[in-house]
């Protein structure tokens, strides 16, 4: 038996000897890809960094804005190309670079593709899956189209099944990251983890993935074959007379696009990387990365030509003849400081010296802006009756009268129940735009049909926080809705630079900093848009749907047996599903287009309406799923009937957040979903090549000097090297005779 330290030493020792055997040319190409790695992925995402995003998805996407819906229009399109417009970029400059000299973004780095080929490398090569004699062509095209067509409009997330996830999740999660660790240990996860295993470092050279599923290179192997027709773009050329059929070129192809055709090497340009292996192991220079195959004929030259000097080519005429002084004065710049001047001049002159205006006309604050007012109730708590008088005439109520929202106060010392506030009221504050008195009624009435309804509206105060806290099952408004300050400190910078001349050009009228502080939020809602923007829309929601224990406390009642019954773990771990999503990932790194939780379940009215999803006016009711999709300017092509199942995506699927916990755990019906049988038919054949991998390192024949996967290796040797793979009791007989020789 091996102890533990000398089993380490000699994996070292392979793995030493696997580095050292690697040519000069792809050690650069190495050296690139971790460097690659190093600026994509966690723990330092310096490049994804730069734009804001936390990983390769959202705005920097390059796989998933060309996807065709049924029904879509060039809108819809401009749409998902905005999304990712960097994405965008990126992809353009790829192919640009591929049409002129092949697949550089492929082979030297992407660290989506380099990073399994590096582990596959450093692994051997009999315990692996021979994938490049499979017909790659209509495998990867094929696939391609699926993915491009049919998935779309199935409402198969292209998001489910991409490795440009998958691998970045992998370092998140090695650097402490808790939505990588959240994503591996999902079934969907754990699935894309078997296929990482499957098609990369158990395959062949470690591209399978690169080969047959990455769309990226499917579109970059059209361009590439195009460019090879091109004598000016540079690609892997064979020249036919110097090659002597050895055929090590098409063993190292990590992509399986060099083929042995009557003892000569030809290559496919559709799947070559260019990644310059073939032209680093063939001792006759017989293939080559180049413009055009090299002309050794001599070139005639005459002799007795003069070359002229070429005409200087000037921008601007010298004058040579003297100028008065008057014409060498610049005018422009001398005019230019005038206006400056003057403009100055007169912000200087009509600067207004603003007197300050009493924003508490109910003299309220006389008290109450006192500090440490306090006293203990009737059931010993401590009340602070202080407000801060700077936040309040700041925050989103700061321009409305005390007393029109608590009306029964009328007289000192009051009552706390006297304070108490109903939200529908009507206040006396009148809406610029229509004239009339400002009410919450609209929205209260569509929020008490909402399946928020009987949360509290009505009877505030600050005597009954802890009553109202205590009903923890549904929301109250007081709940979503804070008296917080108007202008977040999040817009306060963006607020200054739009509106830094409210003082001289809105302070002739409306004087004083008091002014500023109660007005300034509203103008900012009138020209900027909404106080909150969809981010802080999902952290209204996850204030309760993020708690697993208040979640879990809820009761729904059942519209068949009027009984009320405990929620399910989808219902409980719905903030936690939605947080995988594609619009979650979105909206984390700043892409306005995503949706949020309002967007989808109260996309209409004052968007209070949340409703169940049995009740057929809800907006994610089967019946009101496309026309809610197709809403806000999102997803025009969802009404298309062929489009049904892409409106039918379950965005709050269990199966996208970790396999087993407390709330969730793997039962029967969670073993049953497609994701968890396909774990089951990957983790046999993942663990009997890692088994056979680690035995092969330990025991395995170190003598063989070329090795071919057990599965594919012979169906490889016929149908690439051209030639008949040898028996295994030959090879063994062939390999004992030589040690007798020696002996």
């Amino acid at each position: 038996m091996f102890r533990l330290p000398r089993v380490r030493e000699l994996i070292a020792v392979q793995w030493v000897k696997k580095l050292r055997a690697i040519p000069n040319g792809q050690k650069y190409r190495y050296g690139l890809i971790i460097l690659s790695c190093a600026l994509f992925f966690a723990p330092f995402l310096i490049l994804p960094g730069l734009v804001d995003n936390p990983d390769l998805c959202g705005k920097v996407c390059i796989r998933r804005f060309y996807l065709y819906f049924p029904g879509m229009t060039l809108d819809d399109l401009g749409a998902q190309m905005s999304v990712a417009m960097i994405g965008v970029i990126a992809l353009s400059a790829i192919l640009i670079t591929t049409f002129f000299f092949g697949r550089i973004w492929c082979g030297y780095l992407c660290p989506v593709g380099g990073f399994p080929e590096l582990v596959s490398r450093l692994l051997n090569d009999r315990w692996k899956i021979e994938y490049r004699a499979l017909p790659q062509v209509p495998i990867r095209y094929g696939y391609f189209a699926t993915y491009l067509l049919l998935m779309p409009m199935l409402g198969i997330s292209a998001c489910t099944l991409c490795n440009f996830i998958t691998v970045p999740r992998i370092f998140e999660a090695f650097s402490g990251g808790l939505m990588g660790i959240a994503f591996l240990f999902s079934a969907v996860g754990i699935v894309n983890l078997g296929l990482l295993f499957l098609l990369g470092f158990f395959a062949s050279k470690g591209r399978a993935y690169c080969q047959f599923l990455c769309p990226i290179g499917a579109i970059d192997g059209i361009v590439n074959r195009l460019g090879a027709k091109f004598r000016f773009t540079r690609r892997i050329r064979v020249e036919r007379d110097r090659c002597t059929g050895c055929n090590v070129c098409a063993r190292q192809c990590m992509t399986g696009a060099i083929k042995m055709v009557d003892r000569v090497a030809v290559v496919d340009q559709f799947s070559c990387m260019s990644c310059h292996e073939c032209v680093d192991v063939c001792d006759w220079h017989a293939i080559d990365w180049l413009a055009m195959p090299p002309d050794i004929t001599p070139k005639r030259k005459k002799k007795g030509i003069d070359y002229h000097p070429l005409p200087q080519w000037t921008a601007l005429h010298r004058q040579e003849k003297p100028v008065p002084a008057w014409r060498r004065i610049n005018w422009q710049r001398l005019t230019l400081a005038l206006i400056v001047s003057i403009a100055t001049l007169f912000v200087i002159v009509t600067q207004v010296m603003a007197d300050e205006r009493h924003g508490d006309v109910d003299g309220c604050l006389s008290c109450h802006a006192l500090p440490d007012l306090q006293y203990v109730d009737k059931q010993g708590v401590l009340r602070v009756a202080s407000i801060d008088a700077s936040h309040y005439l700041s925050s989103l109520h700061g321009s409305v009268p005390c007393k029109d929202c608590h009306r029964k106060i009328r007289d000192y010392p009051h009552r706390p129940k006297n304070g108490e506030v109903d939200c529908a009221a009507s206040c006396h504050v009148e809406e610029p735009s229509g004239g009339k008195p400002y009410t919450h009624k609209a929205v209260m009435e569509e929020f008490r049909e909402s399946v928020h309804g009987k949360g509290w509206s009505k009877g505030f105060s600050g005597a009954n926080r802890l009553r109202e806290a205590s009903d923890e099952t549904l929301p109250s408004c007081r709940k979503c809705h804070p008296n917080e300050l108007y202008i977040g400190a999040k817009d306060l910078p963006r607020f200054r630079e739009d509106f830094n001349h409210l003082e001289t050009e809105c302070g002739g009228c409306h004087q004083g900093k008091v002014w500023m502080s109660q007005f300034g939020g509203h103008i900012l809602r009138r020209f900027i848009g909404s106080r909150w923007d969809k981010r802080d829309h999902n952290r209204i929601c996850n204030d309760c749907h993020a708690d697993h224990q208040r979640m879990a406390r809820v009761e729904i009642e059942n519209p068949e047996t009027g009984k009320k019954e405990k929620v399910g773990a989808r219902f409980i771990l719905a903030s936690d599903s939605y947080a995988m999503t594609l619009h979650g990932r979105l909206l984390r790194s700043g892409v306005e287009a995503g949706a949020s939780c309002i967007d989808c379940h109260a996309p209409a009215g004052f968007r209070h309406g949340v409703r169940r999803d049995d009740d057929p006016l809800a907006a994610t009711h089967t019946d009101q799923l496309a026309k809610t999709c197709a809403s806000e300017g999102c997803h025009g092509f969802a009404t298309h009937p062929l489009n049904v199942g892409f409106v039918s995506t379950d965005l709050h699927d269990i199966d996208m957040i970790i396999a087993t916990n407390d709330i969730a755990p793997l039962d029967e019906a969670r073993l049953s979903t497609n994701w968890s049988k396909a774990i089951m038919a990957m983790l046999p054949i993942v663990l009997v090549l890692g088994g056979g991998s680690l035995l092969w390192l330990l025991f395995g024949n170190k003598r063989q000097s070329v090795i071919f996967a057990v599965l594919g290796g012979d169906s490889f040797q016929k149908r690439i090297i051209g030639r008949r793979p040898k028996k295994p009791h030959k090879r063994h007989k062939k390999a004992v005779t030589k040690d007798k020789d020696k002996s």
